[in-house]
């Protein structure tokens, strides 16, 4: 069929005028993630970590080569462009599906976060500001779905090092573009659960180990001794897990989490000798042994400051990135009735207030009991 030029031209303006459409309902739809409030702009640098564990209990044949530690920093430099989505589409396209969100919308979520931003001027490897080790929730989402949070801590002075463990998390992508999807993981087996949490306080140690060479490849002024750890769920476990004995970390810090091995025994082992804050959704009390004993008997046995808070109105997902995700679409039935973006500064405010306090000596009275300006957190005083 031959097409006169008259006609070209008319299809031609409909695709153009269908493209803008499409182009401009996108730029509608696009959320940006709430901003955090600190004078630093937050930098991002992804890095494999070579490893090699004969004892991985998901990889194949139980073998892994490596995992994925992504340094969140501070910059002076701004954000220059429109905002990106914050999601690798694939790993974006699996949480959508597992946590019952609509195809397309996680992907429609953008940050301000700049790739490889220069660092802060300073000498390489020291910084006046300390270092965070940060662990996601076990089976996703990764590191990248808790971006809010640690945003706002890097906001303010902080150094974020996250890290990916391959298999057990949805899907991650290494820096050279490979991606890994994730198994599924009968988390109904303790044996299996308790072999996840031992990988990761394995690779925990790598990076240790290995954390002093990259440094030094990066040319990058990050505290490497005075540091905290925390994380989301079986992170904030091994966040727990790995202070202990470890004169580098000064502090511990778990998102609903509960515990596993030498933290979950009911006796003096459980003793992290130093600083101790969990935070958990309305049902993590420590008063009932078929929702949690472990936060029962952890608080018994420690010498150094222990906190304990619960908020109410949450659920499990409400401590990482969903809670403000279901601010947008409230598909997801794994989290609570409080308020998104709500939940979003109680967190932003008592995870910094206490690494303020523990590696800064910073003091903050939300931490020393109930609060005016937070009325859903719950306290439980331990000092008797």
């Amino acid at each position: 069929m031959k097409w006169s030029s008259s006609r070209v031209s008319a299809q031609g303006h409909v695709l153009v005028v269908l493209a803008l459409t499409i182009l401009q309902a996108c730029l509608v739809q696009a959320v940006a993630l709430p901003p955090p409030t600190g004078k630093y702009n937050v930098g991002v640098s992804k890095h494999t970590i070579e490893h090699y564990n004969p004892l991985d209990p998901l990889a194949p044949n139980h073998v892994s080569t490596a995992f994925i530690a992504t340094i969140y920093y501070p910059t002076l430099q701004k954000p220059t462009g429109p905002p990106q989505p914050y999601l690798e589409p694939e790993l974006a396209r699996i949480m959508e599906q597992q946590w019952n969100y609509s195809q397309g919308f996680l992907s429609t979520l953008t940050s301000t976060l700049q790739t490889d931003a220069p660092f802060l001027e300073g000498r390489v490897g020291e910084s006046e500001f300390p270092t965070l080790l940060f662990g996601p929730g076990g089976g996703g989402p990764p590191v990248q779905g808790n971006t809010i949070l640690i945003s706002e801590l890097v906001s303010y002075g902080y150094t974020v090092v996250g890290l990916d463990h391959p298999f057990e998390q949805p899907y991650i992508q290494y820096p050279n573009g490979t991606g890994v999807v994730g198994v599924d993981i009968d988390y109904n087996s303790l044996l299996l659960l308790d072999a996840i949490y031992l990988t990761r306080l394995v690779d925990i140690e790598a990076f240790l180990d290995y954390f002093p060479k990259l440094i030094q490849k990066l040319q990058a002024p990050i505290n490497m001794t005075h540091m905290g750890a925390f994380g989301y769920s079986l992170g904030g476990a091994a966040a727990v897990a790995s202070i202990y004995d470890d004169d580098r970390f000064v502090s511990g810090l778990n998102l609903d989490g509960s515990l596993y091995l030498q933290e979950a025994l009911n006796n003096s082992l459980a003793d992290a000798k130093k600083p101790v804050l969990f935070l958990g959704n309305e049902q993590h009390t420590g008063q009932s042994a078929e929702y949690d004993v472990t936060w029962e008997t952890f608080p018994q046995w420690q010498t150094g400051k222990f906190r304990q808070f619960t908020i109410n109105g949450t659920t499990h997902h409400d401590f990482c990135d969903d809670t403000f995700w279901k601010t947008i679409e409230p598909t997801d039935p794994s989290t609570g009735p409080i308020d998104g973006n709500r939940q979003v500064k109680i967190l932003n405010a008592y995870v910094k207030a206490f690494f303020d306090l523990t590696l800064l000596g910073r003091n903050s009275s939300i931490l020393d009991g109930p609060s005016a300006e937070w009325p859903e957190v719950v306290y439980y005083d331990y000092s008797t």
